[in-house]
């Protein structure tokens, strides 16, 4: 490290003729009396400015540095003046003196200590710990190499950078830009005349707008400064007045501010966030031209940036503001357009490590391509903006987004609102080829908080309200396309289209028409979670099965803000609200899409899941193999039934092989037969675990409520008769909640009884009656009429804990305040009514209710009512489970009603 030369300046603070001077400028004689100037000769030179105590306080008072030569003073013979650069004052000036009045300066800077010297020495150390007992008050300084940083490290790759700039045209009120790519090393060569910069060294990136341009102010503290405010003013603004709107209860007020914001603007509020995404133009190339007008001069600014003169050189660090560029104005160079306003950047020079090719620049086309919104909300008018692209020395390059060309299978969009009711319409159309039904729902309705209902309750009072999404309403459009035979074909456009359905799949974000949250980004962070959850489970829907897009506006979603980088939005709770809602669009749709995928395959044949036919095809096919060898002339084969079958081999062997074929039919039937066996005692587990699930409910609260219990004793240090008394009443309750696990469980081998039905409703209830008074939840029944059967206990019981977990999982929902479970026995019919208060079977879900994995609730199992649909098919004589017809429902209970029907069932 190089010597440091330091010295003490005697100034007044207050007294004195050149105290306003004090961090700018220092006086000093140079003459024959008094000569300071040799002080001054080796720069750089560290300064701490001393007032003496004769006039002042006697106390050293700030910090300092000197870079340049001192110069004479013109006016007054035998002076000069010397700059002062980096000024900080001190906090709390340090007094000449210690607390026992002995001189600081004489202990510690003794070797050039003399207090008749106005200049003098100061030893580095000593101007090191007067810095730190003063106070000294420091600033951040912006380093050159920031702007580097903010370029090749916050943008995130080169196509991000592009966008970016793009989005600033929109920013500045463009209707057209256009981005221009050319002269790119190592790809095809074209004739010179087609480049429009031929002069300039490749690759050359050109973006122009016909936007407002930039005035002379804008470019100096707006787009010179890293960060500027100039675009977030209006968005901070806007977030200030829509609080105290709310507040207030003046939201139309807010509109107001909200659309003369827009106005001032062109219309728009700003895409920006951060003020850095100019920065990108360092990433792109080591040089820059701007080129910018405004309507109301004759002439064009013109700003060269060469931005290697940023960089670190010889280890030498430069300040941001040390590095100068400079601003020209010339007559315009290129087309303005009608408005005669806009700006033009000229990114040349290239990078080290960015290198374009074919492909990256087809992926810079198709970003651009998906830049505007490709179904936006039809009740809302976006500006007009549109963004194209070129590169002469690519070929073919796309000029519409592929999917345009593939209608889908599923179709759904609408509004979700600020409380998060989605309105919408939704269309199934298979292809002509799949024997499938459409459907067309138009001006339907769901409460997305409902599909995962936890995340948006809120505590008043100690009763449980919906939460009011943070993200705001927003419009959102989603296609689903399956991805195999028949669905879609096997031609090389199809193949094509999957393909860019694995490479552009997922759900964008637009911000007023304009894309903020690419799909591929959010294909890449998973960020609604499908990726992971089919990987888990291959039959469920994932990014590359859809394209769609999410409409938002700054009016309504200004809590929305880009990361720095602009790879996605900061998580915050604006943002993971949006994500559940959408997802919650997508599970919603999830429901159809395997559903109806199923129910092709049950038609086509093409798929038999249950094991039970298959057993009756081995067995029908083992009578046949016997019928044909005892009845038919093997070796004759006049029907020629053999012909080509190789496996059967000749004439001698053909009887044997038969045989042996027969047996492995037979082996196969009770294979197939073990399957069934294992898949039943499956389904029974599951139906088990949800039972135990709903027990451990209650078993988790009443532990919790043991153990800080003992823990409240342990630290009282004492047991009192209250306390203990609590304390056996939970140790009893655990009990018994242990001692209900096991009549929950249907085992296979336990044996059918005859009981009164009303004896499993008894007992459900039990399990449930803690859930059904946290909840609120009334429970009724009529014993009255009471009917036996000859089942297995633990069946019913597992039937009626899935149908009583289902409606308290609907009922838990701040919409329903007077919330009823009710069971109406029929013991002529022999039949249960179950029914509750709650919302009742969405039409989405009806045509799946019994079938495996179909569900809206999250997580979605899926598979509570084909356990319960299992268990009363089995019951002998075969019992049912379906949807209560009008007659048989319950009147005054509008939710869900469904009938078990044991009239079949021995008893």
């Amino acid at each position: 490290m190089p010597d440091r030369n330091c010295l003490i300046l005697t100034q007044y603070r207050n007294e004195g003729q050149y105290n306003d001077f004090i961090g700018k400028f220092y006086h000093f004689p140079a003459s024959s009396k008094k000569n300071y100037l040799k002080q001054f000769d080796n720069l750089p030179i560290e300064i701490v400015y001393y007032e003496p105590d004769k006039k002042g306080e006697g106390v050293f008072y700030g910090y300092g540095k000197i870079k340049t030569p001192p110069f004479k003073d013109k006016r007054e013979d035998g002076y000069y003046f010397v700059a002062i650069s980096d000024y900080r004052e001190f906090s709390n000036p340090v007094h000449f003196k210690n607390e026992y009045g002995e001189i600081i300066e004489k202990i510690f800077n003794e070797e050039f200590y003399n207090y008749n010297n106005a200049v003098r020495k100061i030893n580095p150390k000593f101007l090191d710990e007067l810095c730190l007992d003063g106070g000294i008050l420091l600033n951040f300084i912006a380093d050159a190499h920031l702007l580097q940083v903010l370029g090749e490290q916050l943008i995130a790759s080169e196509r991000v950078g592009i966008l970016e700039l793009v989005k600033n045209a929109f920013d500045a009120g463009a209707v057209n830009c256009n981005v221009r790519i050319e002269k790119v090393p190592n790809l095809s060569e074209i004739p010179e005349n087609l480049y429009r910069y031929n002069h300039l060294d490749g690759p050359v990136i050109i973006i122009e707008d016909d936007g407002s341009g930039m005035t002379r102010e804008q470019i100096e503290f707006g787009w010179l400064r890293p960060a500027s405010t100039i675009k977030t003013n209006v968005k901070d603004r806007l977030k200030r007045e829509k609080e105290r709107a709310i507040k207030e209860g003046k939201l139309e007020a807010y509109n107001r501010i909200f659309e003369q914001a827009k106005q001032a603007n062109k219309g728009r509020i700003p895409l920006g966030e951060k003020g850095v995404g100019r920065f990108a133009c360092n990433r792109l190339g080591s040089k820059l031209v701007i080129k910018t007008k405004t309507a109301d001069n004759e002439y064009e600014y013109l700003l060269e940036i060469d931005w290697d003169d940023f960089n670190l050189i010889d280890g030498v660090y430069k300040n941001l503001d040390d590095v100068k560029v400079s601003l020209n104005r010339q007559p315009s160079s290129w087309d303005y357009g009608e408005r005669q306003s806009g700006t033009q950047l000229i990114i040349f020079g290239g990078r080290d490590g960015f290198e374009l090719t074919e492909q990256e620049i087809k992926g810079i086309n198709r970003t651009i391509l998906k830049l505007n919104s490709p179904n936006p909300n039809p009740n809302l008018s976006t500006p007009l903006f549109k963004a194209t692209f070129e590169c002469p020395q690519v070929k073919e390059l796309d000029e519409r987004i592929i999917t345009k060309k593939y209608d889908p299978v599923f179709q759904i969009y609408g509004l979700v609102d600020e409380w998060g009711n989605f309105e919408y319409d939704y269309t199934f159309t298979p292809p002509y080829n799949v024997p499938l039904a459409g459907f067309d729902h138009k001006d339907k309705q769901i409460d997305l908080k409902t599909i995962e209902s936890k995340p948006w309750f809120r505590l008043e009072q100690g009763r449980k309200l919906w939460r009011k999404p943070a993200c705001g309403a927003f419009y959102i459009h989603i296609d689903v396309w399956y991805r195999d035979k028949p669905w879609i074909g096997h031609t090389e456009d199809d193949r094509e289209f999957k393909r860019y359905l694995e490479d552009y799949g997922g759900i964008s974000i637009y911000r007023d028409g304009i894309n903020v949250h690419s799909a591929e980004l959010g294909t890449e962070t998973d960020w609604l979670g499908l990726r992971q959850r089919q990987i888990k489970q291959a039959y469920r829907m994932s990014y590359y099965h859809m394209m769609g897009n999410v409409e938002i506006d700054q009016s309504s979603n200004i809590d929305l803000i880009d990361k720095t980088n602009r790879e996605g939005m900061i998580k915050n709770r604006a943002f993971q609200d949006l994500t559940d809602l959408v997802k919650a669009v997508t599970y919603f749709v999830e429901n159809d899409y395997i559903n109806k995928r199923n129910e092709y395959n049950v038609l086509s044949g093409d798929l038999i899941k249950e094991p039970r036919p298959l057993r009756k095809f081995s067995k029908q096919s083992a009578k046949i193999i016997s019928n044909i060898n005892t009845n038919y002339d093997i070796a004759l084969d006049q029907y020629k039934l053999f012909e080509d079958i190789e496996e059967l081999g000749d004439i001698s062997e053909r009887r044997g092989r038969l045989v042996q074929l027969s047996s492995s039919l037979k082996n196969l039937e009770k294979n197939l037969k073990q399957i069934e066996e294992i898949q039943d005692m499956l389904t029974e587990q599951a139906g088990f675990g949800l039972g135990i699930a709903v027990a451990l409910h209650e078993i988790t609260k009443t532990t919790s409520n043991f153990y800080f219990g003992i823990l409240e004793v342990i630290e009282k240090g004492y047991f009192d008769d209250k306390k203990l008394e609590e304390l056996k009443d939970t140790s009893k309750a655990l009990e018994s909640e242990i001692l209900r696990l096991s009549p929950l469980r249907a085992l296979r081998n336990e044996e059918a009884l005859k009981f009164n039905v009303s004896k499993s409703i008894k007992y459900v209830q039990s399990v449930f009656k803690r859930r059904f008074n946290s909840l609120d939840i009334e429970f009724k029944y009529n014993e009255n009429e009471d009917f036996e059967i000859v089942a297995r206990y633990g069946a019913l019981n597992q039937i009626l804990t899935n149908l009583f977990d289902n409606s308290c999982y609907w009922l838990d929902n701040p919409d329903f305040t007077h919330r009823k479970v009710e069971i109406q026995l029929n013991s002529v019919d022999r039949t249960m009514v179950i029914a509750d208060s709650g919302p009742g079977f969405h039409d989405s879900i009806l045509p799946y209710l019994f079938q495996p994995g179909a569900s809206l609730k999250f997580p979605p199992s899926g598979i509570g009512l084909y356990v319960c649909k299992h268990y009363m098919n089995l019951m002998k004589k075969r019992g049912d489970i379906y949807l209560a017809r009008e007659r048989d429902k319950i009147k005054e209970l509008n939710g869900a009603q469904l009938i078990l029907d044991f009239s079949k069932v021995n008893y």
